[in-house]
């Protein structure tokens, strides 16, 4: 019945009913229906005065100090040049290089591809279009609206009107190409949602401009309450929620939390703190882990998050002890996954999404921006240190006054220690430079597929740099083929028996059947060794069956690795074991079975019990990127079972 009232029933309504009759209202009756007695001017007037108590920050603490720390965090020249991007029409996106677009810009068209989505309603497969291949997540990124802060923090650093003009033309341009319910924009509530957020903080760094006009604003509120209306029509609500529902949520409490003072607003906050609530509790496992096993979606469920509880916190708006407890411990798990230098294992997909975007060059796979964060909402000189700085995104969260926390806080030891994540099925393996994460857990979204990979037991390996990596996402509707290529099990660190997945993918982000039943048989952690043994039934509905147990020991003390590989079985099986590094890595052959692997003035040694081949890889660093890479092999036909070690010795 849920699946009926949200997927059918309220975007039937929407579309015959709510969007015409508010389509048809002048600026004063749509506003009276949202249940605004007056008139529009003294809505606008209103917001104004009390907008600078509803939001993280506001025109009056454009102070010099702000704006002294701001400049710290980013060069000025750096902030001035994303600007100046924006205002002449030049962007980048998802891989791409920056693009001059021209003006209009091109709201609905893949400039990477060319592609240009008709202006009707569309359909999920229109939209996706895996016949002709195209990205839209190109025209998504822009119309997500991150270019508000560029152009924002340029404004309020040099009061130059033309930053401020440039975001009311590209916000009224949006909406006059952008009909209601068409296009490529529209489609996806979660789209909807992220510009609403964006579109709010624009609200608040430009909302004191002598050059935007009354008239300018009316039309924002009023597509504003309009994208709040939509959002509430197209809940992407699903069998088990993830990502796009929880932008939902966030969106209706920014947008219910602006008109706070409306019966609408009242009633998309009250859904939308109630849903929060409920969704750390679904869609986290108690661990702190999201339930959809890849780290770069953990990164921006956890933004949703915090950034929507801070929201309620400034306005007192409370949210129980659990779910606090429980976003404290998804910082626990972002701290353990974020290694020394700040960069990221690349487990699971990794689409490049961001709620808030502060700056268009900050390196994507680079989390410590919510360390910072978290450091300061928790009080937590752990975090503090892990972060190692105090981050514009703290500033524009917290202001002057996070600056003075994170201060006292101080930069302390970096906690180093190992630490497991067993309702997540994440495992790390560290020292001050070493460090290795393990995926032990089931396949992503309790075992459906979404953005996990079939990346059952496979590991990556940090020492001063990357080593072993993880193959990445590169894209996802673009290029079908090498999406499903590196969402499969030969592109990860892992075994592969009777070149069979171990899980059958029938769609981008859906499995068939996960029948890995991932189980750990023993995890121990101490100053010296670690120790992680673990497997996995993918390949038990073989006609022989085959159980994969794979032993993981960190000798601290030796800084050796072992990997052995243990194949259960009664037949003779095909046997592949691969090993993807990083493209800055080299690999020469030393020995018969033995490797040099080495990445700049780090090295590792690789001794394998059965002699491998170099071969050519696929790696991507981010969405939209790919490199050619190299990597180690092992295939061979044995009767099973059958072990293999592999050991790696850090240099």
């Amino acid at each position: 019945m849920l699946a009926i009232r949200y997927r059918i029933f309220r975007p039937f309504v929407w579309r015959r009913i709510t969007l015409p009759r508010l389509l048809r209202l002048s600026d004063e009756a749509f506003f009276r229906a949202q249940g605004w007695k007056q008139t529009a001017q003294d809505l606008l007037a209103q917001l104004r005065e009390q907008g600078r108590l509803r939001f993280f920050f506001h025109p009056r603490n454009r102070k010099d100090f702000f704006l002294n720390t701001l400049t710290r965090t980013q060069p000025l020249d750096s902030i001035l040049a994303e600007a100046d991007d924006v205002l002449n029409d030049r962007f980048q996106a998802l891989g791409s290089q920056t693009v001059f677009l021209g003006s209009p810009i091109p709201w609905q068209r893949d400039f990477k591809s060319g592609k240009e989505w008709p202006l009707r309603k569309l359909s999920v497969e229109e939209i996706l279009d895996l016949e002709n291949p195209s990205d839209v997540k190109v025209p998504w990124e822009l119309s997500r609206f991150h270019q508000v802060w560029w152009l924002g923090k340029a404004y309020w650093l040099t009061g130059n009107q033309a930053y401020a003009e440039k975001f009311g033309g590209l916000v009224s341009n949006w909406i006059e190409m952008n009909p209601v319910g068409k296009g490529v924009n529209w489609p996806i509530a979660m789209e909807v949602s992220i510009r609403a957020c964006n579109w709010i903080a624009g609200y608040h760094l430009f909302c004191e401009s002598q050059t935007l006009k009354p008239e300018f604003w009316v039309q924002f509120m009023r597509s504003l309450l309009v994208h709040g209306a939509f959002i509430e029509s197209h809940l992407e609500y699903a069998r088990v929620n993830h990502n796009h529902f929880l932008s939902n949520v966030v969106g209706l409490i920014y947008i219910g939390m602006f008109f706070r003072d409306l019966p609408i607003g009242k009633r998309w906050l009250h859904w939308g703190v109630r849903e929060l609530e409920k969704q750390m509790q679904e869609q986290v496992y108690d661990d702190g882990v999201d339930h959809e096993k890849a780290t770069a979606y953990h990164r921006l469920v956890l933004e949703f998050f915090y950034s929507s509880a801070l929201l309620c916190k400034i306005n007192n708006v409370t949210l129980s002890p659990p779910f606090w407890e429980k976003l404290g411990r998804m910082f626990d798990f972002l701290q353990a996954y974020s290694r020394t230098d700040g960069t990221t294992p690349l487990v699971g997909d990794a689409d490049d999404g961001r709620l808030f975007r502060f700056s268009m060059h900050q390196p994507i796979n680079d989390h410590r921006h919510a360390l910072s964060v978290g450091a300061i909402l928790f009080k937590r000189p752990d975090l503090n240190a892990a972060a190692g700085r105090f981050d514009q995104e703290a500033l524009w969260y917290f202001g002057g006054e996070g600056f003075e926390i994170h201060r006292t806080l101080g930069m302390g030891n970096k906690q180093q220690e190992s630490r497991a994540f067993p309702a997540g099925g994440f495992y790390v393996m560290r020292t001050e430079h070493t460090h290795v994460f393990v995926d032990a857990g089931e396949i992503g979204l309790r075992g459906r597929g979404d953005h996990g990979h079939n990346d059952i037991l496979s590991f990556e390996l940090w020492h001063h740099a990357p080593f072993i990596v993880d193959s990445g996402t590169y894209t996802y509707s673009a290029d079908a083929k090498t999406r499903k290529l590196l969402q499969g099990t030969a592109s990860h660190n892992t075994v592969m028996v009777d070149d069979i997945e171990t899980a059958d993918w029938t769609e981008l982000w859906s499995i068939r059947n996960d029948s890995t039943n991932p189980s750990v048989l023993k995890w121990s952690t101490d100053s010296a060794t670690d120790v992680l043994e673990t497997e996995h039934f993918g390949y038990h509905r073989l006609p022989d069956p085959v159980v994969h147990r794979r032993k993981i020991v960190f000798d601290k003390t030796n800084n050796e690795l072992q990997v052995t590989d243990t194949l259960t079985g009664q037949q003779a099986h095909t046997l592949q074991l691969r090993l993807h590094v990083h493209p800055a890595v080299s690999i020469e052959r030393e020995e018969k079975n033995r490797y040099l692997a080495t990445n700049g003035d780090h090295r590792i040694r690789i001794a394998i019990s059965e002699e491998a081949d170099m071969i050519k890889t696929l790696y991507s660093p981010s969405y939209g990127i790919l490199q050619q890479s190299t990597g180690l092999q092992i295939r061979l036909r044995k009767a099973f079972p059958h072990t293999v070690t592999t050991r790696i010795t850090l240099l």
